[in-house]
């Protein structure tokens, strides 16, 4: 049996999930959990099929347990809830084994949704490898304020500082600002977690927008691609 754990802090949407689901018990099991927190813990457990979770929640967020589920390479596919998406969003996070739900939505379908990524023939690759820019889209959506990790496949480490979801600045390598975000934005199959903001007041020294510097990291990458095949 597909076991589906759901990441929620509203116990009221918690109970209504239980009940309205119900129809589906012979297509997939409900393990329910309060925040990030508790669901890592129960998948430092148990073995999940699919993962969806809210963004905004207490102790553990949507996003740092998105970052764990990265680092741990667990291999289910994630359905995202939220209050803030958009259909850029949503297109962009579906090109990453991930699924956006705009809330408020009806309860079926959410169940589709899950029907439809518990699919045998759907591919199930885990986290490992969600674009850098997916990821930063997302704590824009949800106005987040928080330091982002980045650690490269040659285990080169950077940093993202972002304030109430505007990026401030980036350090990678010998680098910072706009440099160090476009080379960031360039890597592949890099890991991502989350750092101790504290309260600090960071500096701004990026102040191109956040899909400015996507496409220009795009428009790199494909000059680089383009320069390969001609040699």
């Amino acid at each position: 049996m597909n076991k589906v754990l759901i990441v929620d802090d509203d116990l009221k949407f918690q109970r209504l999930l239980m009940v309205s689901l119900q129809k589906y018990s012979n297509e997939f099991e409900i393990i329910l959990a309060n925040n990030g927190e508790e669901a890592i813990s129960v998948l430092e457990q148990k073995t999940v099929s699919l993962v969806v979770t809210d963004i905004q929640m207490p102790k553990v967020d949507g996003l740092a347990l998105l970052a764990y589920i990265n680092l741990m390479k667990i291999k289910a596919p994630c359905i995202i809830m939220s209050a803030h998406a958009t259909p850029a969003i949503e297109k962009r996070l579906s090109k990453n084994n991930l699924r956006l739900l705009s809330k408020p939505f009806k309860i079926d379908t959410l169940a589709q949704a899950i029907i439809d990524a518990l699919k045998p023939e759907r591919p199930m690759g885990s986290l490992k490898g969600i674009s850098i820019a997916s990821f930063l889209q997302m704590i824009e959506m949800e106005e987040a304020t928080c330091i982002l990790e980045v650690v490269s496949a040659e285990e080169e480490k950077g940093l993202f500082y972002l304030e109430n979801g505007e990026l401030y600045d980036a350090m990678y390598l010998d680098s910072n600002g706009d440099t160090a975000a476009l080379a960031m934005l360039g890597l592949e199959g890099a890991t991502i977690g989350f750092g101790d903001f504290s309260g600090k007041k960071m500096a701004r020294n990026i102040n191109t927008s956040l899909m400015g510097l996507i496409m220009d990291a795009a428009r790199i990458k494909d000059e680089s691609d383009s320069a390969l095949l001609l040699e």
